[in-house]
């Protein structure tokens, strides 16, 4: 019994990667057309497929969040509870990732342009972005797991969690947090234009995360559960898209694809259908040099999510723009996709066979990184 949940906990790694994997090789697609695809050839039937197929990338990627904090739990719940070495190794994970997360939004390249910039200018660092939702909401579920009495109720609380954020998602919206809350926690529960990934609706595709797995990995038969999520998860993406038109009961609602429960179900749908597929799919993708691929992009998502936005959005001298300019066809952002793709791929390969071969020397490297890092900052 005991090897063969260990050999079940081994399988959830392999198709968790590669779902996470494909997550963050495909948001690397997203942000070059973003930035160097040609405007005037933003429409038509490929672009707008393309555009829908991106509009998954961030919901799997917080997704998979969901359940690599799921995974984490149940081998350390206790020592979670008893506040052990695990719980502070996983809060100084979290804190590394939220660092990362408000430096990449620096409003200024150098430190003494901060004291020149004015106040306007520190919303772009308060922005809530993927990271900052993630970390977010990690602490949260750890919360809830933390006061949880009995674990059997885990997944029932976190489908609850799921329903809430989406439907109470417009009225947060549509309230002006901004004006009311302080900068930064404004920022929390304000959409566009100034957060990207507020805390509704995305916090809810993690607190799915959470739930999905939670029911998978109880289940005795997970390939008939696969087949359900695959089967069922499809069924919903088509009646939560044709739906839309049926009107809406929400007058805060003024766009489906923005802040729509319904929207957000239907994205949710979708990422379970992908989740449902990969575990089915498993033991082909393990087999194959893609699929090996695919799981290690997975393993170094966060390394690939930092790499490919200093080389795609970074303003000063490494951003890509500067040396090839933007305004693209599809071929040619296709090949700066990929040139992008195996350049991070690449170092994303050596970096996580340095940390296998020798931890510490990869920390040392970090520690280094960091203080050049602040060295050209200052």
């Amino acid at each position: 019994m005991a090897n063969s949940k260990k050999q079940i906990m081994k399988k959830r790694l392999v198709f968790i990667d590669v779902m996470r994997g494909i997550a963050v090789l495909w948001m690397i697609e997203t942000h070059v057309l973003n930035v160097f695809f040609a405007s005037s050839l933003k429409h038509g039937a490929i672009y707008t497929l393309l555009g829908i197929s991106n509009g998954f990338v961030a919901v799997a990627f917080i997704f998979c969040a969901g359940t690599g904090f799921w995974l984490a739990a149940m081998k350390k719940k206790d020592d979670y509870k008893h506040f052990n070495k695990p719980l502070f190794d996983y809060l100084r994970h979290l804190f590394f990732i939220l660092i990362i997360a408000y430096l990449l939004h620096l409003p200024s390249q150098s430190f003494g342009g901060l004291f020149a910039l004015p106040s306007s200018s520190w919303i772009v660092f308060f922005e809530n972005d993927i990271l900052q939702c993630i970390v977010y909401t990690s602490l949260f579920s750890l919360l809830v797991l933390m006061l949880m009495p009995k674990f059997h109720y885990l997944p029932w609380i976190f489908v609850f969690l799921t329903l809430f954020v989406f439907f109470a998602s417009p009225f947060i919206l549509s309230w002006d947090a901004m004006q009311v809350l302080p900068p930064f926690i404004g920022a929390l529960f304000t959409g566009l234009p100034v957060s990207k990934f507020p805390m509704t609706p995305w916090s809810g595709y993690f607190f799915a995360g959470i739930a999905t797995t939670t029911f998978f990995m109880n289940s005795e038969n997970k390939h008939k559960i696969a087949w359900l999520y695959f089967a069922g998860g499809l069924a919903l993406s088509f009646y939560f898209q044709y739906s839309k038109s049926w009107g809406v009961c929400y007058p805060e609602i003024t766009n489906w694809w923005y802040g729509s429960p319904g929207h957000s179900a239907f994205r949710l749908s979708g990422t379970i259908v992908v989740f449902g597929l990969l575990f089915l799919l498993e033991k082909y993708l393990k087999k194959t040099s893609v699929g090996k691929m695919l799981q290690l992009s997975g393993q170094e998502s966060l390394f690939l999510y930092v790499s490919h936005l200093l080389l795609v959005y970074n303003s000063s001298n490494l951003g890509i723009n500067n040396f090839i300019g933007t305004g693209f066809g599809y071929l040619d952002t296709f090949l700066i996709f990929a040139g992008i793709t195996l350049l991070c791929y690449f170092i994303a390969f050596h970096w996580h066979k340095l940390k296998i071969a020798d931890l510490k020397k990869a920390r040392l490297v970090i520690a280094l990184s960091g203080l050049l890092l602040t060295i050209f900052y200052f």
